[in-house]
């Protein structure tokens, strides 16, 4: 079998030789998700209906798994000549983004994240694991009638500053960015394809003040703004400071007014700016790096496109889309600063919400 040879796995069969491949994962959307299409020339074959909606896949590209989770569609057409076969499916996380989280009393208590997380995803036999080792309690909080697992899971690891996705086995990660480099990276005459490279200054700023408001009947005034409130924090970007002043005005929330929470906040509203102020999306020529390795989320990944001004540039790996279509097989990359995908500082209430059933 060679690298771009893509295998579906269902009820112990693999079916192989599709004619257009699309996969997705990505570290900020949750599930991994496929499209395949394949053009039957025997639609008298026993073997063309081997599955159903709801059957457990697995999709590898060469020997090695890229998701583990179930058929959601599965479509035939056919012709005079020809049947051709759609298969489209996503990992087993689907569950955690579809289905409604239960908790006993919807009350979650002394728990870290990891914990409550497991506990989400055990009926639906998803594991989960993490490489963080700091995980403290979460504060106790009240999940709302219906809400899904994920939107738990969103809430608790913006708390932890964590990111979460899924990896090819089917099991839910929690982790942070990483510092893993690629073997090899992205260069302008030597891998790439096609590339577009997106830059913009509207969305930064070159003062970021944090502001609390006062609850007290006459508001107390910051020293220096006079806004009405009292100043927590301040950060500035020295790129956008050095063309202009751009102020922005942030409330930061009574709960992130101590151990340096609003300074936090702060300092994440400009480094998220920064990151996603450059988005590079370029397509290369393989699956694979150069040391043979799927290009794998979550990795830095070696950018020398001197046309865009991007030379030894180690950026993020936010998305990869394996693709093989009439155009060849390629990767299809989203790539930004690391700063981009540090984690919004987050709290809870401290309050349990009465629920009358």
């Amino acid at each position: 079998m060679n690298n771009d040879e893509l295998t579906l796995q269902i009820n112990g069969k693999n079916i192989s030789g599709w004619d257009r491949v699309r996969v997705t994962r990505n570290i900020e959307q949750l599930p991994s998700d496929f499209d395949l299409s394949l053009m039957d020339r025997y639609p008298g074959s026993d073997e063309i209906q081997i599955v159903n909606p709801g059957d457990a896949c697995i999709v590898s590209l060469g020997e090695d798994a890229v998701i583990t989770g179930y058929i959601d569609r599965w479509d035939s057409m056919i012709n005079r000549s020809n049947h051709e076969i759609n298969v489209a499916g996503r990992s087993k996380c689907q569950d955690l983004v579809d289905c409604s989280a239960q908790w006993q009393n919807n009350v979650i208590s002394q728990s870290t994240v990891l914990q409550i997380c497991q506990k989400l995803a055990t009926p639906y036999g998803i594991n989960v694991t993490t490489d963080v080792t700091d995980m403290a309690i979460v504060p106790q909080f009240t999940l709302n009638w219906g809400e899904s697992s994920q939107e738990v899971i969103d809430r608790i690891t913006r708390w932890a500053a964590l990111l979460y996705y899924d990896l090819p086995d089917g099991s839910l990660y929690l982790t942070r960015v990483s510092d893993r480099k690629a073997a090899s990276g992205v260069a302008q005459g030597v891998n790439i394809e096609q590339a577009a490279y997106n830059s913009g200054i509207d969305e930064r700023f070159s003062d970021y003040v944090g502001v609390s408001m006062s609850l007290t009947p006459t508001m107390e005034s910051s020293a220096d703004g006079g806004y009405g409130a009292v100043t927590k924090a301040k950060s500035q970007d020295p790129e956008v400071a050095k063309m202009r002043y751009r102020n922005r005005i942030i409330i930061v929330e009574s709960t992130l007014n101590v151990n340096d929470r609003a300074q936090d906040c702060i300092d994440w509203e400009m480094n998220r700016r920064y990151g996603r102020s450059k988005v590079l999306q370029v397509t290369v020529d393989s699956w694979r790096d150069a040391e043979g390795k799927l290009w794998e989320p979550n990795t830095l990944i070696p950018i020398t496109i001197p046309i865009f001004g991007l030379n030894d540039e180690f950026w993020l790996l936010a998305e990869v889309t394996y693709i093989k279509d009439d155009y060849g097989t390629t990767a299809r990359m989203v790539l930004m600063p690391p700063a981009a995908f540090t984690v919004q500082p987050y709290e809870f209430y401290n309050s349990i919400m009465e629920s009358n059933i």
